[in-house]
């Protein structure tokens, strides 16, 4: 599976992605806003997640390239999820990625809504989310976070194949 956007291109998370993933991820400044990723994060972590994705479609976890670059990881499983390298923060790369990914979704499922979230205080990613039209849910979930050792709130947002068919 690949997905090619203007700038970028999208395609399953390997092993020879391992050091530039390590290095993305090993950054307080990003895993503080993700879930279920630790830090520090360590190899180790990195073949464990490529383990629990074996026999899990692609689209669960992609790679956003440039070139041979690894910019960071976008995936939808239940909901869509993703993390960006602080360096490439604030070009316009996650918004780029995330819309090729739904798009491809919204044309290769049946599915009528996509689910996403974010921790409370995430600006970044709220910005992302709602410059594709997810929409707040009104639920605000607890959430344990990794890294952070505690739980947090999670903004639950939800994006409609009405909605995503119908954006101009």
């Amino acid at each position: 599976m690949l997905i090619e956007t203007e700038r970028f291109t999208l395609r399953p998370l390997s092993v020879r992605d391992r050091d530039q993933v390590v290095k993305g991820l090993n950054d307080y400044e990003v895993t503080k806003w993700l879930t279920v990723v630790p830090f520090p994060y360590g190899p180790a972590d990195f073949d464990g997640f490529l383990a629990f994705l074996e026999g899990k479609p692609a689209h669960e976890a992609l790679a956003i390239c440039k070139g041979e670059g690894v910019l960071g990881v976008i995936g939808i499983g239940d909901s869509l999820g993703y993390w960006l390298a602080r360096s490439h923060q604030g070009q316009g790369v996650m918004t780029e990625a995330a819309r090729a990914l739904v798009d491809w979704y919204f044309c290769n499922t049946d599915a009528d809504t996509l689910l996403s979230g974010h921790f409370h205080g995430n600006k970044s990613s709220r910005n992302v989310l709602t410059k594709l039209g997810f929409l707040s849910t009104g639920q605000v979930e607890p959430a344990f976070c990794v890294s952070q050792n505690k739980t947090q709130d999670l903004v639950k947002l939800c994006l409609t194949r009405a909605d995503w068919e119908g954006r101009t």
